[in-house]
């Protein structure tokens, strides 16, 4: 009976230990995966890889209709300046290819028939940059804001972005 408490007190010793070191240890999320809105990030569905410090975010989203073809890519470069378990701070480097390709038509009333005017083909590559803040642990919230470039091989642009998202981490 004694050898019986010694040897059940010793387990709940060691379950406790390992209860305890448990705590303390950080689990290391490196993947996310989400949505995000971005002018020089992309918009749509996103994933991120961030193994240390530098990270990077893929966003795509394809639209193809009769009408319409939409495809929105981005590609990201991320530098984590400060990293915690419900925060980050961190900078990003954004490239967006946009791709929208549509028809335009117009309704005639006297023959009753819808007139195609021509099909419009837009295609623009945007670059930005600045500061990021992600908070939440499991669900991470994501805000950047900074300085972006648009259309840059065609009607240039200078102005400010704005990008948003919303990722899973695991």
């Amino acid at each position: 009976m004694k050898k019986l408490l010694v040897l059940l007190l010793g387990i709940f010793i060691m379950l406790n230990s390992f209860a305890q070191y448990s705590d303390t240890t950080v689990v290391q999320r490196k993947h996310e995966f989400g949505i995000q809105a971005g002018s020089t990030t992309g918009v749509g569905f996103s994933f991120r890889y961030w193994p240390n410090k530098f990270g990077l975010q893929f966003t795509m989203l394809p639209v193809k209709t009769d009408q319409e073809t939409y495809f929105n890519v981005g590609l990201t470069g991320l530098y984590s300046f400060y990293s915690s378990r419900n925060t980050r701070f961190f900078g990003y480097l954004g490239n967006n290819y946009v791709v929208d390709n549509y028809t335009t038509s117009n309704y005639d009333y006297q023959s009753g028939k819808t007139i195609n005017t021509g099909p419009s083909n837009n295609k623009k590559y945007n670059i930005g940059f600045g500061p990021g803040f992600g908070f939440g642990s499991r669900v991470r919230f994501n805000l950047m804001v900074g300085y972006g470039f648009y259309d840059i091989f065609g009607k240039f642009e200078i102005y400010p972005a704005g990008e948003i998202g919303l990722y899973f981490r695991y």
